[in-house]
């Protein structure tokens, strides 16, 4: 599976190789082949410099080949490893599609790689660590507060890299012309997409892509039609949120109760057709779920992840929105139900 990341390299091909160090505002792409190893996890064929020549060398082989294709952005805590296995476990999930990732410095740590003074870098934890934050252990949990504010300034100081790469995929999309593409951001990705619109040219390339799906996206609610309304798919841009997401909870703890996208977007949606907002609130196989797109996977939700990663339509004007929207949807399509919405949401 191909892997984009600014991360720095360092020797070796293990996953080891891409750094927690990065250079802040920088646009150098590092790409590699990364495979299954006796343990862990394999590099190949390893550029750290990539240019527009290499990254079309790289792409047009999947922008041709015989399935749509999928940049996936990772969120919160995800070292590495972690990319690399939610990209191997979304293509073995959804097998109509091609899935790419881009990996970016998340972790918490400073640019150089190095822990924030006094405060120690846990082993083994993930973007499901910010479940543990609640307003009643804000300060016992002050530390885990402080990485996840360092990733959001990581998140910031890599929009960079992250806007070239959206450039690099939207031309070679446009260059084969074959197979379209869906951009799908998870969690404190979409912090990184948000701020990589005001990247000259991110915008323009955020319109080569068919669908953008931004999952539990970890950013502010209020406001957000502002920025979605600054780009255009050419398909549909579809945003999930939960209102029991205990990892979202957290950080709404740790940014002082901001309400976030991915819980609720609020009343102040955006009004236009291209626009669909996704309720998995109260879904009974994963409540407090953050990941419902990989993990306990309900059959329609399947259905649902099925057509709007591989750039299709979440449902045909000749179907019933049920075919994949349980409960349907609002009667202006805005909004859709995977169950039971709370006395709040409206429904048909």
């Amino acid at each position: 599976m191909l892997i984009f990341t600014n991360r720095h390299l360092d020797a070796g091909t293990s996953e080891k190789a891409f750094s927690g160090a990065f250079t802040r505002a920088g646009e150098q792409l590092t790409v590699a082949e990364v495979g299954r190893a006796a343990r862990g996890w394999k590099l190949s064929d390893i550029d750290g410099d990539v240019d527009e020549v290499d990254a079309l060398n790289r792409l047009l082989p999947l922008f041709t080949g015989g399935k749509p294709v999928m940049l996936y952005v990772h969120g919160y805590n995800n070292p590495p490893a972690h990319c690399f296995q939610r990209v191997q476990d979304l293509r073995q999930l959804y097998p109509g599609v091609e899935v790419i990732g881009f990996s970016w410095p998340s972790e918490g740590l400073l640019a150089d790689g190095s822990p924030l003074p006094g405060i120690a870098m846990p082993p083994g934890t993930d973007e499901g660590e910010l479940a543990n934050l609640t307003s009643g252990n804000r300060r016992q949990e002050a530390d885990l507060a402080s990485r996840y504010h360092q990733a959001q300034t990581n998140a910031k100081d890599s929009v960079d890299a992250f806007g070239r790469l959206l450039r690099l995929v939207g031309t070679a999309r446009l260059h084969a012309n074959t197979q379209p593409i869906t951009l799908a951001i998870h969690s404190l990705g979409a912090h990184l997409f948000q701020y990589a619109l005001q990247v000259p040219g991110a915008t323009e390339s955020a319109g080569t892509m068919h669908n953008i799906v931004l999952l539990a996206p970890c950013v502010r609610a209020a406001a957000h039609p502002e920025w979605i309304n600054r780009f255009r798919p050419k398909g549909c841009t579809y945003v999930t949120y939960n209102k029991g997401d205990n990892v979202l909870f957290g950080a709404s703890v740790a940014d002082g109760k901001q309400i976030k996208l991915g819980t609720s977007p609020g009343a102040d949606l955006v009004q236009r057709e291209g626009v669909r907002y996704v309720s998995f609130s109260n879904a009974p196989n994963d409540f407090g779920g953050h990941r419902y797109f990989v993990e306990r996977v309900s059959r329609k939700a399947k259905t649902l992840f099925s057509r709007i990663f591989a750039s299709q339509i979440d449902f045909a004007l000749d179907e019933s929105s049920t075919v994949v929207y349980p409960l349907g949807c609002d009667p202006d399509g805005a909004t859709c139900y995977m169950h039971v919405p709370d006395r709040t949401d409206v429904l048909p």
